[in-house]
């Protein structure tokens, strides 16, 4: 197998690959944005910039994924769209394929910030043939099923099988090899994620993964009050007859001495299901399936050159695993079949 190569050219050469590509990058962002204002919308591809670096592929990918690292340190502390993360990823990992980085962290943020697990699991899955003892890859790969696809048939399945993929790589820390066979054992899945999101902000070198695994770990304590919160319902309901009409009635009743805090800046409410829910997660699931229907319909559009009469055509034609579920209780997508534009 071909290593990842570092760049130990000669400074003369460097030089060279450098003062193209930069010189070659001011003068296109000087058009782009004279022309549009808007940050990123020109990124050549892998063969242009190869044609204009003399084939230096190593050069041109290390260049590229320090500017990716800048975009998305950019975009994290502002809009946090990153329109052009995956973009930026397929063009670098298709000059360097053996880059593994960029695979892992590359997956990792358009899970976790862009909320893009097709993306994420594609580029993922495409690093693994030329980076087969990188388990970082397929442990990538199982987290997202096993945090942002939790509601998906089979998930938990899918996950042990890419942690049994990441622990048979031979290079797997400890750690990694404990969760493969905790999950295999169908260890408590909550355990399980703490303790990975804690490893995560206690040990990264990187703030924007330090700052990320914070947030999840204030997710889950909140999905956890509202484990408890349901408890406290199913006691209200034996004790008077009949559910609460909201969860303030909970704390009347003196089956919690108050409402937890949402550091997030969400709501505790009872939903249309009859369940305690809290509108960060939920806000949050809507954001993450809207983007998920979005990139689905986007794909039918191209290969159909048309929007799908219905959400449901989309994965009736192949282009979405499953069209999942409004995760508001009585809601549905609002979709427009005449411009393709879907609303939570």
């Amino acid at each position: 197998m071909k290593a990842r190569h570092r760049l130990v050219a000669v400074p003369v050469v460097l030089a060279l690959g450098f003062g193209v590509v930069v010189s070659t990058q001011r003068h296109l962002d000087a058009i782009r944005i004279e022309q549009s204002g808007e940050e990123l919308l020109y990124l050549p591809n892998e063969k242009l910039l190869n044609h204009f670096t003399g084939g230096m592929s190593g050069v041109v990918a290390d260049v590229l994924w320090l500017k990716c690292i800048q975009y998305t340190s950019k975009h994290f502390r502002g809009d946090r769209k990153f329109e052009w993360l995956n973009h930026m990823c397929q063009t670098i990992t298709r000059l360097d394929p053996y880059f593994g980085d960029v695979y892992r962290y590359g997956g990792v943020f358009l899970a976790a910030l862009k909320a893009d697990d097709d993306a994420s699991l594609a580029l993922l899955r495409s690093g693994v043939p030329d980076n087969p003892d990188r388990w970082e890859l397929p442990y990538e790969m199982a987290v997202i099923y096993l945090l942002n696809r939790r509601d998906q048939p089979g998930s938990a399945e899918q996950a042990a099988r890419f942690l049994a993929m990441a622990a048979a790589t031979g290079t797997a820390p400890a750690a990694v090899v404990q969760f493969a066979n905790d999950l295999q054992r169908k260890y408590d899945l909550a355990e399980v994620e703490r303790a990975m999101w804690l490893e995560m902000a206690e040990n990264s070198d990187d703030e924007i993964m330090r700052d990320m695994a914070r947030r999840k770990l204030q997710e889950l304590t909140l999905r956890e009050n509202c484990a408890r919160l349901n408890e406290a319902m199913a006691q209200f309901g034996e004790r008077f007859g009949h559910a609460p009409e909201s969860v303030d009635e909970l704390v009347s009743a003196g089956l919690v001495t108050a409402l937890p805090p949402d550091p997030l800046g969400g709501r505790y409410f009872i939903d249309a299901d009859g369940a305690v829910k809290n509108t960060t997660i939920l806000d949050q699931a809507v954001e993450r399936r809207l983007n998920l229907l979005r990139a689905g319909l986007d794909r039918f559009h191209e290969a159909e050159g048309r929007w799908p009469a219905t959400l449901q055509a989309i994965y009736d034609k192949g282009h979405l695993s499953f069209v999942p579920p409004h995760p508001y209780a009585g809601r549905d997508w609002r979709y427009d079949p005449q411009t393709g534009a879907v609303e939570g």
